[in-house]
């Protein structure tokens, strides 16, 4: 039988835990409580309490824990077994390689999400000095991502949720890009000077519908925004909105990105079927599953 942390001494060998061990354990733990990549998140605790990476781990990781560090891993792993989400817990998300701080106020960025960045990133090759929209920033990893990736870019950032905003302001911070970085509030289109265009317009909006909303797991529910993720009766009002007047806003040739839903790819083909718009393609993501929408506007 595991004696529970709470029952074992706070540190040295009387505990028992060294870095390892403590992943071992926590991953026990939270297998047994069903939660999904229990040992994904396991390591990130770990590592995270430890300040190790996983090469420090690996060779350092049979040291015995200081009382500092049983106390955080205790903390954390009980934050996880009541559902917060690592993420939440540590208060960063790593996409495209890098750190993006979070919060309840901000959608937590997913690998799902990468293959906009991707294609955007092949779509801007042959641009010079592009200048980029990130409409629903959260974050801003969408946006603040292709502008660590594009030292000559410049980018415009909206969101309804000035919360959000000062997150992302802060990674642009972090990242080093926040000279080239200009952050407004408002919704959609309210949120963009009517005198600017841009050779690329991005967004992950909230694509969820109403139904679907009430289906959600309890950590999305309870650690997520509603606003990030309500899309309306069929989960297409944002992609309404953006794309009613994103042929106005884009220069000849530029492109329209949007993350959607796996199964919202036939709706996107058919409102972009208009003759503001070619090419218009869709990208899957790692799983296989549709993605990302493209379409450039038409010369």
């Amino acid at each position: 039988m595991v004696t529970p942390l709470n029952k074992r001494p706070r540190s040295g060998p009387y505990s028992g835990l060294n870095a390892r061990s403590a992943k071992r354990f926590l991953t026990q733990a939270f297998s047994e409580a069903g939660i999904p990549f229990a040992e994904d998140d396991a390591l990130e605790i770990v590592l995270a309490a430890t300040g190790f990476d996983k090469i420090a781990l690996m060779l350092r990781g049979t040291e015995f824990l200081t009382p500092e560090v049983f106390e955080t891993i205790q903390s954390y792993m009980t934050r996880r077994l009541s559902g917060e989400p690592v993420d939440h817990i540590l208060g960063w998300r790593e996409f495209y390689g890098r750190r993006f701080k979070i919060s309840g106020d901000v959608l937590s960025p997913r690998a799902d999400t990468e293959p906009l960045v991707r294609g955007a990133l092949s779509r801007l090759e042959k641009t010079a000095r592009p200048i980029l929209l990130d409409m629903g920033t959260g974050s801003g990893a969408i946006g603040l991502t292709l502008l660590a990736e594009l030292p000559e870019a410049d980018l415009l950032a909206t969101d309804i949720s000035e919360a959000a905003l000062k997150i992302a302001k802060e990674n642009a911070a972090t990242l080093h890009v926040k000279d080239r970085a200009e952050f407004l509030l408002g919704g959609w289109w309210d949120a963009v000077p009517e005198n600017l265009t841009f050779d690329m317009i991005l967004s992950n909006p909230p694509y969820i519908t109403n139904a679907a909303m009430e289906t959600l797991e309890t950590e999305v529910v309870r650690y997520d925004p509603d606003l990030a993720l309500r899309g309306g009766p069929d989960g297409l009002d944002a992609y309404r909105a953006i794309i009613a007047t994103a042929p106005l806003r884009l220069k000849c040739g530029g492109w329209l990105g949007l993350e959607i839903g796996f199964d919202q790819g036939h709706e996107l083909k058919v409102l972009l079927n208009s003759g503001s718009w070619e090419n218009i393609t869709i990208d899957k993501d790692l799983g296989g599953l549709d993605r990302v929408v493209w379409a450039r506007k038409a010369d």
